[in-house]
């Protein structure tokens, strides 16, 4: 039976705990799910017990232009010449400080709210919302969903990375909306969808249903229509082409461990290699890195990646202890 309930951390959160309890807390929240209860007892906790007023732009603003204004040095007082009230004056001010810091982390507790799901390079994750939809997330990857408003007052995601989304239609026609990195917005009408949000550019794929896709720079949003992919480049412009059979199939590729490449120079190869997989491949012969490569190549690693297409692309490869060198074959 489990020593933390919620009238302990209720206590705990008020500042009433012992050094005991805080370590049995710490050791409690090495738990994924015992995190999730946390959170929420928390947020039940601050609106049952308001300790703080969430409007603090206005005083932040003036601390921080406070902070950046030449300060007058003046003389010690005689107070403080003794050593023994200077110091603890000076451990007063420096908790003050830790604490100032520390209030303006809670004001931003992205952790609090948010449930973060990620996977790490060469990895994928099955994901089940709880209003239904599904999320399958590509290798280095970040999903937040909010804890509370989602479902509720609205269904607003962030996607960092790559991902396919399968999303449930609620009775209520509540909009599912995706958030890239670029600040591009993706509104669901009903749909199937993949997502890659990398830092290069966005792309959408469009399975089924429809989307309507937004971007800072845009003048007006684009409507997508299935077998479509959208992308939206560094300068916000959104470009939308229609896809073969067969280039949809690449598109899903990765959910297989599956690299389609088609007339694609080696250097962008070794771009998707650290992409996927956290792997730096250097290629110090620039004809070797303008070579193209076309073809299908199953791999759930970079080595082996590497090691299916050296042979058809005439290349060696040399493992070193942070990245892969590979060299024409002579």
């Amino acid at each position: 039976m489990s020593l933390i309930s919620k009238p302990l951390l209720f206590e705990h959160f008020a500042g009433r705990t012992s050094v005991l309890q805080k370590k049995l807390i710490e050791e409690w929240l090495l738990t994924a799910a015992n995190q999730d209860l946390f959170y929420a007892w928390l947020a039940e906790w601050e609106m049952t017990f308001p300790v703080y007023d969430p409007r603090m732009e206005e005083p932040l603003a003036r601390f921080n232009q406070y902070m950046q204004q030449p300060q007058k040095v003046h003389s010690i007082p005689a107070a403080f010449e003794d050593k023994k009230t200077f110091t603890g004056y000076r451990y007063l001010a420096a908790a003050v400080f830790l604490a100032l810091i520390t209030f303006a982390g809670f004001i931003n507790r992205d952790q609090i709210r948010y449930q973060r799901y990620s996977t790490g390079f060469g990895k994928m994750k099955e994901i089940t919302l709880s209003d239904g939809s599904r999320v399958t997330l590509n290798a280095n990857a970040v999903l937040r969903v909010p804890r509370w408003t989602f479902g509720v007052s609205d269904r607003n995601v962030f996607l960092e990375g790559e991902a396919e989304f399968a999303i449930k239609h609620l009775p209520d026609h509540q909009l599912f909306q995706v958030h890239t990195m670029d600040n591009s917005l993706i509104t669901v009408l009903g749909t199937e969808f993949t997502v890659h949000a990398r830092e290069q550019l966005t792309n959408v794929v469009l399975n089924k249903g429809k989307v309507r896709l937004s971007s800072a720079a845009a003048e007006k949003p684009r409507t997508m229509q299935p077998g479509e992919r959208a992308t939206i480049v560094k300068s916000g412009e959104i470009k939308v082409e229609m896809l073969s059979e067969k280039e949809l199939a690449a598109e899903m590729a990765w959910k297989e461990h599956r690299f389609v490449f088609d007339n694609t120079p080696l250097s962008a190869v070794a771009r998707k290699i650290r992409e996927v997989f956290g792997v730096e491949v250097h290629i110090p012969d620039k004809g070797l890195a303008l070579r193209t490569a076309t073809g299908s190549f199953p791999a759930e690693s970079a080595e082996e990646l590497l090691t299916n297409m050296s042979v058809m692309y005439g290349f060696e490869i040399v493992k070193t202890k942070k990245q892969f060198l590979i060299n024409p074959i002579p």
